[in-house]
């Protein structure tokens, strides 16, 4: 991975993977036999809906601050360029997708927020994976689609699945992140790129 538009696609990718991994996992461990059933509740499939939204921007806003912590020692006197590049990125990947049912008025608030917490971040030194998926996972949890009755002493189990699904997001990232050469990408082509993203 070596180019701005590959690393995109990877951050939307692995943010869906573990956003969707697992919230639906525990939403089927958790309701059992009843899975299927419920399935056929409209208010059951609206919830599950709102859930993996939630669910991906949440992860979304992680998986940004990961990368971010990865890119920024290759920036090079240009961080603050760095976390606007990633902001767009954020937001990009949110605005590829249909704005759905349950946001009527759109992304901005989170795309407004993950910018804050980029301009926060770089003020400290990167952060662990598990520790920033702290965030994620505490807000996954308040939109599970399942009643709060059930949930109410699953808080840390969902925390701590997400922060593992982040660890190990990192070793792969780890694996096939080529830094230097995404963010000489990221800072020299994102402003053709993103003039690319708003003629299609």
């Amino acid at each position: 991975m070596k180019d701005a538009a590959t690393f995109r696609r990877f951050m939307a990718e692995q943010s869906a993977f573990v956003a969707q991994k697992c919230t639906f996992e525990y939403a089927r461990a958790r309701a059992g036999l009843n899975w299927d059933k419920l399935f056929r509740e409209m208010a059951f499939r609206q919830a599950v809906e709102k859930s993996r939204w939630e669910a991906f921007c949440y992860v979304l806003s992680d998986v940004g601050i990961i990368l971010e912590g990865a890119l920024r020692p290759h920036a090079r006197t240009r961080e603050i360029e760095l976390a606007e590049r990633m902001g767009r990125l954020f937001e990009l990947c949110l605005l590829e997708h249909p704005i759905p049912d349950h946001r009527p008025e759109g992304w901005g608030d989170e795309i407004e927020a993950f910018k804050l917490r980029l301009a926060q971040a770089q003020m400290t030194a990167p952060k662990a994976p598990y520790d920033i998926g702290e965030i994620s996972g505490g807000r996954i949890y308040k939109v599970l689609p399942i009643h709060s009755n059930l949930t109410r002493f699953d808080r840390e189990l969902v925390t701590n699945n997400i922060r593992f699904s982040l660890c190990r997001f990192h070793e792969d990232m780890l694996r096939r992140l080529a830094p230097e050469a995404v963010v000489a990408d990221m800072l020299s082509a994102a402003p053709a790129a993103e003039a690319a993203d708003r003629q299609s």
